[in-house]
């Protein structure tokens, strides 16, 4: 992103070559988006104009392209313009995109640092050369790149666009190629005014959409110099019809041009981004193909060598030679942050822009049936409420744009059946909809995850050990997003919660905890969810993730109650009005030599008329109270603090065929953690029987620990990729030694 202090409108450059700074931050300023009306009124463009029906009708664009494409017929005829050659640096990164949000970053899988000589002495003849290459691999993977991933788009794009060799896009018309009149329409956009040494360029916006959605076709805007009609600019993606990889959700290119010598508008920085999913089997799992091309060094109308012009137009050279070339520090630590994070902005903006063009249907994957679920233990599972529980899901793309969903579980032990119905608006970028009706049943988790899914189940089914807090929970309402790409979602719903009771039974060893005794509502509630996360622009900087939660209900209950003292029924009738947040922050600092210092802070408030057993805020696991039994804390208000140091230290490494070896390596984690509980007044007189349901034969009922601080010091062990963790703690106030097994946090929004 560009400094914000940075003029948006007007920005003076000087010298005769456009190189370095300058460069940079002449693409900047193109990059800023300027309000349409206010930048169209001083650059003197002329506003735009549509029909009914949304048709574009735009004189002054349809003119605009006319110069454009007339330009581009002539392939650059300027005499002046001979030949160049330039210097390329680029990254490709195959990424995983794990859970249902698209905002918090992915995982890095594997990545390359290349770097490319081009030479270009006529329109059409160019050669590009492979001279330098290097690659690592983070986690287990046999990736590959289309040929095409390896060399840099010359000449803004051929007038039948083809990417991925073929096989994501071919022959699609150019939006300025000879027939695009035909099979596009245009409307004016912003426009940007750039001050050079005595003069000025306006730089007008252009926006394109193909006159028939159905057909294949590219949307997007291009940025063209008034004076000359060149292309500054280009940034489109692709009616569904156009992509031929039905697995494809996203695909977005980005092709900025700077001015070299104040004259010739020569390449300077390219994206593409390919994000894919699976065509029936749909969980929230993603894989993520980004690439990214500096240009610069240009030498404009020097001689290019004859043995230069006799190569092919993309070559490398030998393997040893590729390897050899000096690359600066480690490609892990190199890769562009834009790189790492969930969703780059120019494809946001690509995506936003489009759907605004044209229907959401003509953007979305074709009409299809799928197997749907948020993760693995929506099919199978294992917990003291449900026992083994086995389910299923679906979901269905209509031509029209809406997705239906159903799910369904069913428990052995309790027999219960749970799951969901919705309507919704298939998402034209990411897996949440932009809004869903629904209707489900569910057990709904009351804190946040203290270890995956599959983890848990198995963990419940050997141990007894089953870490889920849940309410049975019946709700029919509305959530939706204010944006494709925000960070947070809003739910309002009508509910009905029941308590939740120990129907297992049992584990192969030990024994379960009882359930949280919650109080029978019925009411509504409202809550808003949300995630990110960040990486630093530099190696050595924070990265970080964060999630939030906030909910408000008004709820009425009456039902019977035994108290334990005096054995004697009561019959009450409550009227809670409540809420609570709470939120959870992880941040990394790394530090040399491969180490980090990794902190993790929570913190929770909730409060009311009358507050409920479900509307406590509770804490006791490996992540929010080590060393100490599940869910042995609960009040009205807390927080967390873990500092943590990841040292690697050698270790074995594991044969994976044609996957290579696992690093040998395994990072120790030494931590150090507090947690502190407020005073708060509780449930019922100081009655414990509010807490837990009892089971027949089953452990006494335990009253959560009384209030203030909690220490717990701490030793993790994160090996295989660093994908495997192994935790062993100590809580330091009447706590016990605690062991946990767990696969990396980044992975539980599949699991």
């Amino acid at each position: 992103m560009c400094d914000p202090k940075l003029p948006a409108r007007r920005v003076s450059l000087s010298g005769r070559r456009v190189r370095g700074a300058r460069h940079a931050l002449l693409a900047c300023v193109l990059s800023v988006v300027v309000a349409p009306e206010a930048a169209a009124q001083e650059a003197g463009a002329a506003p735009s104009s549509r029909v009914a029906g949304g048709v574009w009708r735009d004189p002054a664009a349809d003119s605009l392209v006319a110069r454009a494409i007339a330009r581009r017929g002539r392939q650059l005829a300027d005499s002046t313009l001979l030949s160049y050659q330039a210097d390329a640096r680029g990254f490709l990164a195959f990424l995983a995109q794990l859970g249902e949000g698209v905002v918090i970053p992915p995982r890095v899988v594997q990545s390359e640092q290349l770097a490319l000589k081009i030479s270009w002495w006529q329109p059409g003849r160019s050669a590009q050369r492979l001279v330098g290459r290097r690659d690592t691999t983070l986690l287990p993977a046999d990736v590959g790149y289309y040929r095409d991933r390896y060399g840099v788009v010359l000449d803004n794009l051929p007038d039948r666009i083809r990417l991925g060799d073929g096989q994501d896009v071919r022959d699609v018309a150019h939006p300025l190629g000879a027939t695009a009149p035909q099979q596009y329409e245009y409307t004016m956009g912003s426009a940007v005014r750039i001050g050079l040494q005595g003069r000025d360029i306006l730089v007008d916006e252009v926006k394109f959409r193909p006159r028939d959605g159905t057909l294949p076709g590219a949307i997007g805007s291009v940025y063209l110099d008034r004076e000359t009609a060149a292309v500054v600019r280009l940034s489109m993606t692709f009616t569904r019809a156009a992509i031929l990889d039905k697995r494809i959700e996203t695909l977005v290119v980005t092709l900025e041009n700077g001015l070299v010598r104040e004259r010739y508008w020569l390449p300077r920085r390219q994206e593409v981004e390919v994000s894919r999913g699976s065509t029936w089997f749909d969980i929230p799992a993603r894989g993520i193909v980004r690439g990214r091309w500096e240009i610069a060094n240009y030498d404009v109308n020097e001689r290019i060598p004859p043995e230069t012009m006799l190569l092919p137009r993309w070559s490398s050279v030998p393997r040893d030679s590729l390897r050899a070339h000096p690359f600066e520090g480690r490609v892990v630590d190199a890769l562009p942050p834009e790189i790492q994070m969930a969703s780059s902005e120019e494809v946001v903006r690509a995506r936003v822009e489009a759907e605004h063009a044209v229907r959401a249907a003509m953007l979305v994957r074709p009409a299809t049936a799928s197997v749907t679920g948020r993760g693995i233990s929506d099919f199978a599972r294992y917990s003291r409420a449900e026992g083994l529980a086995l389910g299923v899901g679906g979901a269905h793309t209509t031509r029209s744009g809406l997705l239906l969903q159903a799910r369904v579980r069913v428990g052995f032990s309790d027999e219960q059946l749970k799951g969901q119905l919705s309507l919704a608006r298939v998402p034209t970028f990411g897996r949440v909809p932009p809004w869903q009706l629904f209707v489900e049943r569910e057990y709904r988790d009351l804190a946040f995850a203290e270890r995956s899914g599959v983890a848990n189940s198995l963990a419940a089914g050997l141990f007894g050990s089953d870490f889920t807090n849940q309410v049975d929970t019946w709700a029919a309402g509305v959530q939706w997003r204010t944006h494709p790409a925000s960070r947070f979602t809003w739910r309002v719903a009508a509910e009905r919660d029941r308590a939740t009771d120990v129907w297992s039974s049992g584990p192969l060893r030990g024994r379960f905890e009882p359930t949280l005794k919650a109080w029978p509502l019925t009411g509504a509630r409202a809550e808003v969810r949300g995630s990110g996360g960040w990486v630093a622009a530099e190696p050595m900087g924070w990265r970080g993730t964060w999630q939030l939660l906030a909910s408000a209900g008004a709820y009425r209950g009456r039902f019977t109650t035994m108290r334990s003292t005096v054995l004697e029924a009561q019959t009450r009738t409550v009227e809670p009005v409540v809420g609570r947040v709470q939120g959870l922050l992880q941040l990394t600092r790394p530090l040399p030599h491969d180490q980090a210092l990794f902190f993790q802070s929570f913190a929770g408030l909730g409060g009311g008329q009358v507050v409920p057993p479900q509307w406590r805020l509770f804490a006791g696991g490996p992540w929010s109270a080590p060393g100490y039994e599940y869910l042995s804390f609960s009040s009205g208000a807390m927080a967390s603090q873990r500092v943590e140091w990841r040292l690697p230290v050698w270790g074995p490494s594991i044969p994976l065929g044609r996957f290579g070896k696992s690093p040998p390596r395994v990072v120790l984690a030494p931590y150090a953690q507090l947690l502190v509980t407020a005073r708060t007044r509780v449930f019922d007189a100081g009655d414990p029987s509010f807490l837990v349901t009892p089971q027949s034969g089953g452990p006494a009922l335990r009253t959560p620990r009384p209030a203030g601080g909690y220490g717990s010091v701490g030793l993790g062990a994160l090996f295989f990729y660093d994908l495997v963790r192994v935790d062993v703690a100590r809580g330091l106030r009447g706590g016990t030694w605690r062991f946990n097994v767990d696969i990396d946090r980044s992975f539980w929004g599949m699991l």
